[in-house]
């Protein structure tokens, strides 16, 4: 049995979701969310969490923005 080439069917891995043009307002949710479960397992006092999150999550942006200007200053500059 042949199945039908149009289906109404969402297939996430042949058809992605668009997401070419806002992509990098995803990453600080994402870094938020890593960063929350990470404390959460890592702290002995939940009471600590709230300002471990925001030191975790500033020095999380902060080396990914510093990675990314290395990475194109070496791909402009060479």
């Amino acid at each position: 049995m042949l199945l039908p080439t149009y289906t109404l069917a969402w297939r996430p891995f042949l058809d992605p979701i668009p997401v070419d043009h806002y992509w990098l307002a995803l990453l600080p949710p994402l870094v938020l969310i890593i960063s929350v479960v990470y404390k959460a397992i890592k702290l002995d006092d939940l009471t600590l969490l709230p300002r471990q999150v925001v030191v975790l999550f500033s020095q999380i942006l902060f080396y990914m923005i510093l990675a990314a200007a290395a990475l194109w200053l070496l791909t402009e500059l060479a």
